[in-house]
Formats: C-alpha cells, structure tokens, sequence
C-alpha cells in the first residue's frame, strides 16, 4: 500500500513540474503584440500617455519586439545578435523620445536607472 501510495505521488509531483514548465515557456512565447501591449501599459502606468502618445508607443514597441524575435529565430553568431539588439533598442529609445514630452521621457529614464 506504501508502494502506492509513493508512487502515485511521485506521478502527481511529475505533472506539477511539466504544469509549471509549460507555463514558464508560455510566457516568453507571447506574440510580440502582446509584449507591446503589457510594455505600453507599464509606461501609461510611468508616465501617464495620452490616447495617441499609446498608439505611437504600442506601433513602435510592435516592431521593436518583431525585429527582437527575428533576431532570436535566425542562427546568426552571439555578436550579431548583441548588435541587432542594440540597434533595435537605439531604435526605441529614438521613438520614445520623439513620441513623449521631455518631463515624461525625464521619468523614464529615471525609471530605467533604478532597474
């Protein structure tokens, strides 16, 4: 009967584990929409973006996060990639500072020192 019960609990602690693991997958497979998306609320929740500053940021951070996933998807070197991801990053900072005003690009950038 300990046998049993042993192993039944060994199969339900397996299941958990993949439950878990599936789930950490998910999340860094979301459709780069989705990532714009959740970034473009946490800088509305910064800085408090007007209708339009949102749909500037999210089109902006869209195609910053599609560049970003096919810089991960092609076999390209380490190098490479480092340096498409900066330049995609120069990119959004060039956005973001033509997109905000100077007093909310100021609280970001001061958000992004304290991370």
């Amino acid at each position: 009967m300990k046998k049993y019960i042993s192993f039944l609990s060994f199969i339900a602690l397996f299941f958990i584990g993949i439950q878990f693991s599936s789930a950490q997958t998910a999340d860094r497979q979301q459709s780069p929409e989705a990532i714009a998306k959740q970034k473009t609320y946490q800088l509305h929740q910064l800085v408090n973006l007007t209708g339009e500053q949102q749909g500037d940021v999210f089109r902006a951070l869209v195609d910053a996060e599609q560049n970003l996933s096919g810089l991960s998807n092609k076999k390209d070197t380490d190098m490479i990639k480092q340096e498409g991801t900066r330049t995609v990053n120069e990119k959004v900072e060039a956005s973001l500072k033509s997109i905000l005003t100077p007093e909310q690009y100021k609280i970001y950038q001061e958000s992004l020192v304290k991370k």
